[in-house]
């Protein structure tokens, strides 16, 4: 496991998914709501304008929550930052959360290549190595974004390496196998199934655990899957539901 400070607290933990859906996702108003609620870390997604400006911000184009028919990456902020998305909010930059909400962890998913310089930018302006967790499902997005850091940041495991842990546990590898693959990583971060393949059993987490790395699954909106993983030894639950999420665990 990646010993680092933004680990640091009881499990298991709630992470709010976009920053939930009280207001629109990927919203200060959302991220505050979360907070409120007793959330662990702000799960959420940077993307890069046309002029170099890291935003928090799922899709690749502004259609689905803005209306817009057009790309994040053809769109300058200028352009953005007075958008009103169609549920309320506007879309923030990076920066601008982090100073923000300056107690806050951050969960941050790297969603393109751009991003990669932008999302390092920000976190090097900020000052908030000590409680970002950086990653993508792109292990040489995820590399590339460590590598231009000053310090060290929280990370997950990309799609690549959680193939490699599944296929590990599935063949019954050595478990040191498991322990190389984790190395210098927090976290693994993943759906019950991907692909096909199936990533909640009992056996499988407790592989991962064994090397104490925290084990989270996204994205659980049902108190009984949140008690049931964090039953077999989950450590955390993305969930769009942050309040009743929290209220679940504070109860198990």
């Amino acid at each position: 496991m990646q010993e680092h400070e933004y680990f640091n607290a009881p499990t298991p933990v709630v992470l709010a998914h976009r920053g939930g859906t009280s207001h629109t996702e990927n919203t200060l108003e959302t991220f505050k709501a979360a907070l409120q609620a007793g959330v662990f870390s702000i799960e959420t997604d940077v993307r890069t304008t046309k002029d170099n400006v890291a935003i928090l911000f799922h899709d690749e184009d502004l259609k689905r929550v803005a209306g817009i028919d057009k790309k994040i990456s053809e769109t300058k902020f200028s352009e953005i930052e007075k958008i009103q998305l169609i549920g309320g909010g506007k879309v923030p930059t990076l920066v601008q959360a982090l100073e923000a909400l300056p107690l806050a962890r951050f969960n941050l998913d790297v969603k393109d290549h751009e991003s990669v310089t932008t999302t390092a930018a920000a976190i090097e302006h900020t000052k908030s190595h000590h409680r970002v967790l950086v990653s993508s499902f792109s292990e040489q997005r995820r590399a590339a974004a460590l590598a231009l850091l000053s310090k060290p940041v929280a990370t997950s495991a990309s799609a690549k390496k959680v193939i490699q842990l599944w296929l590990i546990h599935t063949l019954r590898l050595p478990q040191r196998l498991i322990e190389q693959t984790l190395k210098n990583i927090g976290a693994i971060q993943i759906p019950r199934q991907m692909y096909g393949i199936k990533l909640d059993s009992r056996s499988f987490i407790s592989k991962v655990r064994r090397t104490n790395t925290h084990v989270h699954y996204w994205t659980i909106n049902n108190p009984q899957e949140m008690l049931e993983l964090t039953s077999r030894g989950a450590t955390g639950i993305v969930s769009d539901v942050s309040e009743l999420a929290v209220h679940t665990l504070r109860k198990a």
